[in-house]
């Protein structure tokens, strides 16, 4: 249509048929393509202003206004539309009147204006009442009747209602009548006068055609909640009212079919759709769809979402795009990308006021700052999100709201807070009658009651949770044995008379866990079970059975990372190809090294025998080997000067920085204290402890390397913890790291080991996640790993940081190079840490090398072989 338009358009020379023309692309673009719509319609009334039509200017200026709204810029469709009304007063034309009367009505209602918003569609009524045109007037007076509703003005509204039912009553519409009764049902059910409000419910769903699914569903659903707050209410018939809520909920069908839909329908309904709402709708639910089962599918679809929805001005798919997109990134942990989508999210979300999704970008921000250890900004969050909530009367979301705080206490070991909180969502579980609610807060109150070695309390409520769960709660259910049986195991340890009983009830619950998981498949659960049994049989003494259950564990794990397995096995296979080069240089080195001896043996077998006659040329080539060697050891000593003259060049350069800052500030302090004020005196305190800060570590890397040159450094080493030599060199990093609100994450092995010399090793890591902490920008993140094969333990440090180019990982350990490179604040950096660290690594036996590339972070590896020695420096 708009195509064949738009040929109309270039084929005419008349101003009038354009200006029509201009309007109808205009008024096709309106509420589907706003941007495409303004384009056309400011064309029109530039056009009809230059001709002086007024009948051309009105309903461009009509377009105008209703394009505006849609792209949410309210006042300037105020202003367009005010234009178009005057014209249409003054010809005048009624139905245009009423029509631009509404428009005005539907802009300060999306504003929720509602008194101005009342004022107009009152206006719109009295115009639609004196032209006789019923349908119209009960569309006025239902609008108005909403607005009445919104407010809690329920008499009002009823008012209105009323009105509109006698109307529809009279031109025979029962789809009107229908949708009258189930407002006039909310009403009462909000008043607690639940027999009315089932009553007009049920005479909605008996007057609704049977294509009005989503309405039917709707007027279901206000029934199901009715049903359940009478059963609250009247205790004597609570089953029967419960046993109608869940009849009235097994007959919804639209939702339902509208959630179940297919991947391949929905990207099926995408090529078919023209609406570019309609296509953003569902770009963002393949998005969706895709979000935690395959997030890197999902984030095309979501990106499209977002540029079409940029393109129209269409803030409500901007607003779920952005956090559709977050939630991809969440699940694929990267967390940067997901806070500043879900800010984004929040952003546009406030703009249009829209209270439930400023309340879902809230909670989806706590999630991931507790995810990184930030609980803090995570608290605020979820409580922010708990009090959106608590406005609008959301109880489902207040409950999701309260189960994260509590979670989030739960990890923090807050057993008497996370308590608090599940306890409260408890109470809204029960005020909803939400069994499947009431059962996960059961569980969860289980868990810490056990976790505070209560275990009777923990078995108690764990008991609770099992028989208020649906049995179609499969992976709950599941979870709640695996509890129980973990409680009964740990009352077992503490209770030695009653061992035997309490272990066969742990083996029991533990068991059924794994029924359940099994049937839905649920590998990282299953893998747990059956290692809490392995430990149980472990202890009752069944060791084949105990073997059993340990290899399923490790089997199951395997499955669970095959792909990081896969990533070590490569990583494995590197390794071993690097090893078989160093071999085969070894044999050669062998080989040279055999191949001399015997010239030697022969040499000495031939002078030997005419030690006479070659004795003088012996003589003459021992002596010039003897020069040549000089000659080198000369130039060895030279380079070695050479190198140590440029060490001490470097150090006087960097040492100078921080000697000249500290003595400025102290010039400053010495001459002009008397006329600085408190702030100022603090400033330059603050500014000579950082260059002393500087200058010390300066100097005690200084140190180090001239106690390692002169072979005062004794070492030997010995088997250790190594999580716990990285979290204590960790600690005095953490400041620095928080001030740039860089996240560190440990991720290794609590139970592996490492032989190395303790100091040394500390000095080691510290140095080099010092480096990573200064070239890592604001918000990154770094990583440290460990991993160990036959022969070594490895250890990496990672980094989202600013990375390195090839020739800067050339030169970064050598002496005589110096890079002089600032950290991303500035931070200054000598690089004797890094040459301090080869040194070190490699008096190990060990080595040690990087992988970067530039902006996009580097990784420091570091190998320690896996035996036990003294070694002396």
């Amino acid at each position: 249509m708009v195509t064949t338009l738009k040929i109309k358009l270039n084929k005419t020379t008349v101003d009038t048929v354009k200006i029509n023309i201009l309007n109808e692309i205009a008024n096709t673009y309106r509420y589907s393509n706003a941007p495409e719509g303004l384009k056309y319609g400011n064309k029109a009334l530039a056009l009809a202003e230059n001709v002086r039509w007024k009948k051309g200017i009105a309903e461009a200026n009509e377009n105008l206004g209703i394009c505006n709204q849609t792209a949410s810029n309210f006042s300037e469709a105020i202003n367009h539309l005010q234009k178009a009304l005057e014209f249409y007063k003054q010809v005048p034309k009624q139905s245009a009147v009423s029509r631009t009367l509404k428009n005005i009505a539907l802009v300060y209602l999306a504003q929720k204006k509602y008194p101005e918003a009342l004022s107009y569609f009152e206006k719109t009524l009295k115009i639609n009442e004196l032209r006789n045109d019923k349908v119209l007037t009960v569309y006025c007076l239902n609008d108005i009747a909403d607005i009445y509703f919104k407010q809690n003005e329920h008499s009002k509204a009823l008012e209105y209602y009323n009105q509109s039912i006698k109307i529809n009553e009279e031109i025979k519409d029962n789809n009107g009548l229908a949708y009258c009764y189930t407002r006039i049902g909310g009403i009462y059910s909000n008043k607690k006068e639940y027999p009315k409000a089932v009553d007009y419910l049920s005479k909605a769903l008996e007057k609704y055609d049977k294509n009005q699914t989503e309405n039917i569903d709707n007027a279901l659903k206000q029934l199901s909640e009715t049903y359940l707050l009478m059963s609250a209410s009247d205790t004597k018939n609570k089953n029967r009212y419960v046993a109608l809520s869940k009849k009235a909920l097994k007959h919804i069908s639209s939702k339902q079919q509208q959630y179940s839909q297919s991947i391949d329908s929905l990207k099926e309904s995408l090529e078919k759709a023209t609406a570019d709402t309609t296509r953003i709708n569902i770009l963002n639910r393949l998005a969706s769809s895709y979000s935690y089962t395959n997030p890197k599918e999902g984030i095309p679809y979501g990106e499209k979402a977002l540029k079409l929805a940029t393109k129209i001005h269409w803030k409500k798919g901007m607003a779920f795009a952005y956090n559709r997109l977050g939630v991809c990134q969440w699940v694929l942990t990267d967390y940067n990308k997901a806070i500043n989508y879900f800010y984004k999210s929040l952003s546009v979300y406030k703009e249009i006021n829209d209270q439930n999704g400023i309340s879902e970008a809230y909670n989806n921000l706590g999630l991931v700052y507790v995810e990184i250890k930030k609980h803090n900004q995570g608290f605020k969050y979820f409580h922010l999100a708990f009090e959106i909530n608590k406005k609008t009367g959301n109880i489902i979301s207040m409950v999701y709201n309260l189960n994260n705080i509590a979670t989030a206490h739960f990890d923090l070991k807050n057993y008497d807070k996370a308590l608090e909180y599940y306890t409260n969502s408890k109470e809204l579980n029960l005020s909803m009658f939400d069994l499947n609610g009431l059962g996960y807060c059961y569980s969860k109150i289980g868990k810490i009651y056990s976790a505070k070695k209560e275990y009777t309390k923990s078995l108690e409520y764990f008991h609770k949770a099992l028989n208020s769960y649906d049995k179609d709660q499969t992976y709950n259910i599941g979870d709640n044995c695996l509890e129980m049986g973990n409680a009964y195991y740990k009352m077992a340890l503490d209770n030695p008379k009653n061992k035997k009983q309490l272990l066969e009830q742990s083996v029991r619950y533990l068991s059924e866990a794994v029924d359940l998981f099994s049937k839905t498949d649920v590998l990282d659960r299953l893998s747990i079970c059956n290692f809490e049994l392995y430990k149980v049989k472990k202890e009752q003494g069944h060791f084949n059975e105990a073997l059993y259950f340990y290899e399923k564990h490790n089997s199951i794990k395997d499955s669970l990372f095959s792909n990081e397995s896969q990533n070590k096995l490569a990583n494995l296979q590197s390794e071993r190809e690097i090893d078989l080069r160093d071999k085969q240089i070894e044999i050669q080195n062998l080989k040279i090294n055999s191949n001399s001896r015997k010239v030697y043996l022969l040499v000495t077998i031939t002078i030997s025998i005419a030690i006479l006659f070659i004795l003088f040329f012996w003589l003459y080539i021992s002596k010039r080997a003897t020069n040549e060697l000089l000659v080198n050891k000369n130039e060895e000593i030279s380079n070695i000067n050479k190198q140590k003259d440029k060490f001490f060049s470097i150090i006087a350069h960097d040492l100078r920085g921080p000697f000249n800052g500290f003595l400025g500030l102290t010039e400053l302090l010495a001459e002009e204290i008397d006329d600085m004020d408190k702030e100022e005196i603090q400033f330059a305190a603050i500014n000579m402890r950082s260059s002393a800060n500087n200058l010390n570590r300066l100097l005690e890397n200084l140190l180090e390397w001239s106690r390692m040159e002169q072979g005062l450094i004794p070492f030997s080493t010995q088997e250790f913890n190594l999580d716990e030599v990285v979290r204590e060199c960790v600690e005095p990093l953490q400041d620095a790291a928080d001030k740039k609100d860089i996240v560190i994450e440990t991720i290794i092995d609590q139970t592996l080991k490492i032989f190395a010399d303790h100091h040394i090793l500390q000095s080691v890591i510290r140095n080099v996640l010092s480096n990573a902490v200064k070239f890592t920008p604001r918000r990154g993140i770094i990583e440290i790993k460990a991993k160990e094969d036959d022969k070594n333990t490895t250890i990496s440090i990672k980094d989202s940081g600013i990375g390195m180019n090839s020739k800067m990982i050339e030169n970064i350990f050598k002496l005589d190079v110096k890079i002089n490179r600032k950290g991303t604040d500035d931070e200054p950096s000598t690089g004797l840490g890094l040459i301090l660290c080869k040194e070190f690594v490699e008096k190990h036996k060990g080595k040690i090398w990087i992988e970067s590339e530039e902006g996009k972070g580097s990784t420091f590896h570091f190998s320690f072989p896996k035996f036990n020695t003294i070694m002396t420096i």
